[in-house]
């Protein structure tokens, strides 16, 4: 409770953060609604803006951004049938023929209540699950890091790309970014080929803003004309409609457990938690066949999983330094640029940072609900913004983010360079969610198993000494495995 005291004090002290706070929650469901523009472009595009902040006030932009860009989805799935953001997309299959029932405005209140429910649920998680687990960390050896970081590279490359085969080389590319610059252990030089600009490495941010909005406007620039929809809202209400929501308990207790649970686990994201939980609330539901023609249950399951994934997702961030999901590894750019390293040190070095990233999260829930119902019209009115003008915008931003942090062209041209290698991936299929984490768990995997078989003199058998990493071990060759396991299984049945 002291860390989360001291985060109610820090984020109330300078009347700055609640005005960044409102802010980004604004600008997160502005990017979560328009179609393209997600929530880790969102807080990526904002991290170099941070950098004048204080650490508290830019990192609780970020979180804002975080929470306004996930819920923002919901509104032009529901209205248009068009996700705008890829884990709203369970929510098309019930809220457009909701809305195209009459009912846009119940719609809309069902799923921004579910998002509130959520997002409040695995708020708590945080507040009670990170500290204890942050204590438990701090035993943690080489051994276990190496084993929680390969699990979190397993459950990426076997969950986040429908082609195991595709998943892996993504990983292994991302894994090869991480290795440019100065070896950790060794200090050697690696993959520099005699440039002195790479012996600091791949500068995260300009990597990450070129793989997610240089690559996005490559995509989207086929379409680039305006696009105009003719959107009717009405029956909007602050006060959820109950009568519409009856059994839509269950979907959302599954919504929290399961997003919650899910964001726990490194790298697999918001797309995983709504898949199962959707599928779960049906099986369970006492009307399942209402499910895909505008059931408030199927609403409930996909906006109440996805937003508790944000609070489970910045555990594993905040006490381990391991990231939960796409957005929470472009978090911890937003934290390296503070100067802070995400982990169980945090607790103890920086304990008001982590107590105000806990309130900010809390608190963005509330806000969120309250200024997307409130706003409802302007955000609708942001979806028929021209691309032309958009993308501009955003393109110029890239640049003088990219330049700003470290003074340099050099980071311009990774940023261009890393937007075209991530549209070239798009193109053959290759999900970029194994490229971002294999960069990042990638350098955690080869320092901490490096340091652990120096430690222990080469003996790898050592890891079975020790339970937690020796668990986390089997799970992640489980995960390798589970394709191979399934198909002889299926051979065998069949």
């Amino acid at each position: 409770m002291d860390a989360i005291l001291i985060g109610f004090s820090s984020l109330f002290s300078d009347p700055v953060n609640l005005i960044v706070l409102v802010f980004g929650i604004f600008l997160g469901i502005v990017f979560g609604c328009i179609p393209g523009l997600t929530a880790t472009l969102g807080v990526t595009l904002m991290i170099p803006f941070t950098y004048t902040m204080t650490p508290i006030a830019g990192l609780t932009l970020l979180i804002a951004i975080y929470v306004g860009g996930i819920s923002g989805g919901l509104i032009t799935a529901t209205l248009i049938n068009i996700p705008g953001t890829p884990s709203s997309i369970f929510t098309c299959y019930d809220g457009y023929p909701m809305a195209k029932s009459g009912k846009p405005g119940e719609a809309l209140s069902i799923g921004v209540f579910a998002s509130l429910v959520g997002g409040t649920f695995s708020a708590f998680a945080l507040f009670f699950i990170a500290p204890p687990l942050s204590m438990v960390s701090l035993i943690f050896g080489s051994w276990e890091y190496f084993s929680v970081a390969f699990l979190g590279l397993a459950v990426v490359i076997t969950m986040a790309s429908d082609d195991m085969l595709k998943g892996l080389i993504g990983a292994i590319f991302g894994m090869v970014l991480g290795c440019v610059g100065m070896d950790d252990v060794s200090g050697a030089q690696r993959l520099v080929f005699g440039h002195w600009q790479l012996m600091s490495g791949l500068q995260s941010t300009a990597l990450m803003m070129g793989m997610f909005a240089i690559c996005e406007i490559m995509i989207q620039s086929h379409t680039i004309g305006s696009f105009r929809y003719n959107i009717n809202l009405k029956g909007l209400s602050f006060r959820p409609p109950f009568k519409e929501m009856k059994g839509c308990f269950t979907p959302i207790a599954l919504g929290c457990l399961f997003g919650t649970g899910i964001g726990i686990l490194p790298g697999i994201g918001q797309n995983a938690a709504t898949l199962i939980t959707y599928n779960q609330a049906k099986k369970m539901s006492k009307h399942p066949e209402r499910f895909g023609h505008g059931s408030p249950e199927g609403i409930c399951a996909s906006e109440t999983s996805n937003n508790a994934v944000n609070g489970g997702a910045l555990i594993p961030l905040v006490t381990l330094g391991i990231p939960g999901d796409m957005t929470t590894a472009a978090l911890v750019g937003g934290l390296m640029i503070h100067g802070l390293q995400p982990g169980p040190l945090l607790f103890t070095t920086n304990v008001d940072v982590v107590g105000a990233i806990m309130v900010a999260y809390f608190i963005s829930n509330i806000v969120m609900y309250i200024m997307e119902l409130g706003l409802m019209k302007v955000f609708v009115k942001a979806v028929n913004v021209r691309r032309s003008f958009l993308f501009s915008a955003i393109l110029l931003f890239c640049i003088l983010g990219a330049f700003a942090i470290n003074n340099r062209t050099f980071d311009i041209w990774v940023l261009i360079f890393s937007g075209v290698g991530a549209y070239i991936f798009t193109q053959f299929k290759i999900d970029l969610a194994p490229v971002i984490l294999g960069y990042i768990l990638g350098p955690l995997v080869e320092s901490y198993f490096r340091m652990a078989l120096i430690a222990d003199n080469g003996h790898f058998l050592m890891i079975f000494t020790r339970p937690i990493a020796t668990v986390c071990f089997i799970g992640a060759l489980l995960f390798l495995l589970y394709p191979l396991i399934k198909k002889v299984v299926l051979k065998v049945r069949g």
